[in-house]
């Protein structure tokens, strides 16, 4: 969260449709979740809302019903894949009623909830984008590397900029398919050199996501375009300085551990009692490790460069406590 205790807010917005946007939004917002914060993905993209699609959900109240209305904040707000969505409608007569004019409340309303809001912005210029956009933090552009993509994301971020809100970062997606592909090029031409730059692969598992509503990097974690996602929540969180809370079970390191019986596997204060007697707590049985499994899972057995990033890393990490 923020230093005023709050969480942030990101308008997740392009210059174009079709270049992924909403995709990024699901799977930044998912992989965050992944990684202990807690999320909120807004669809307001008032005028063609399809995040709950992406999500797999089938929504009965919307934000549409919200901003007219007719619903509350909570009620527009599903669990789903680790997040909280609230949908936008599909319905062309709620798009009339819906007025954009409430959307700081409702964002507000979800800020105290969250560590990271996104919200999934329409595509273009118009004055429901200019909304979003002034309700935000920050804004993350997304486009592909085609002219015309690049040139409408540049109208946005001009947009951004009269709005005096920071560009936080750009993400290039569908990469690798003959397009331009120096990313520092485009992120030059774009004016965020400075914020977090990410590029995406052009992935048949992204298609396949789209298809089944799911997140990709829930439904192939493996996948090219899941570890470049993995990567720009990473660098996204880096770079506004947050950091998951600390699950409560970590807080003592000592709880839930038991001596065991490294032949046998059986916990000390079982062993004197019949095998068909024995129980293991709650979390079931306590097995030996063995050693050079546990080196190799704490990392300790990589490269000299691996581990002094680790160094380097618990560093920082010190520097903020002390």
């Amino acid at each position: 969260m923020n230093e005023s205790g709050d969480g942030y807010v990101f308008a997740v917005a392009s210059g174009k449709g079709g270049v992924g946007k909403t995709t990024t939004t699901t799977n930044l917002g998912v992989a965050l979740a992944e990684d202990g914060f807690d999320v909120t993905v807004v669809d307001v993209d008032l005028g063609m809302a399809n995040l709950s699609g992406l999500l797999g959900v089938d929504p009965e109240e919307t934000l549409h019903d919200v901003l007219s209305g007719d619903a509350s904040p909570m009620d527009a707000a599903y669990e789903t894949h680790g997040v909280t969505l609230v949908p936008g409608s599909t319905a062309l007569e709620q798009f009339a009623e819906a007025d954009a004019k409430s959307l700081h409340r409702v964002v507000e309303r979800f800020r105290d909830e969250s560590d990271v809001v996104l919200l999934d912005a329409g595509a273009g210029l118009s004055y429901d984008i200019a909304m979003a956009m002034s309700v935000a933090d920050g804004v993350l552009l997304v486009t592909t590397a085609e002219f015309s993509s690049l040139n409408d994301a540049t109208k946005t971020g001009r947009l951004v900029g009269k709005l005096e809100k920071p560009v936080v970062g750009a993400v290039f997606t569908q990469t690798g398919d003959g397009g331009f592909d120096d990313v520092e090029g485009i992120a030059a031409a774009l004016g965020t050199t400075n914020a977090v730059t990410a590029s995406v692969p052009d992935d048949d598992a992204v298609k396949l996501a789209t298809r089944k509503g799911a997140p990709v990097v829930s439904l192939r974690p493996d996948s090219p375009a899941s570890r470049a996602y993995d990567r720009l929540a990473a660098k996204f969180a880096d770079s506004i300085g947050i950091e998951p809370p600390e699950p409560e079970d970590e807080a003592d390191d000592s709880a839930g551990f038991e001596w065991v019986d490294p032949e046998t596997g059986e916990a000390e204060d079982d062993a004197s009692e019949p095998e068909h007697a024995q129980t293991h707590g709650e979390d079931g049985p306590v097995y030996e490790i063995p050693l050079e499994d546990l080196i190799s899972e704490a990392g300790l057995d990589e490269n000299e460069a691996a581990s002094e990033r680790r160094v380097k890393l618990f560093d920082r990490v010190k520097s903020r406590f002390s």
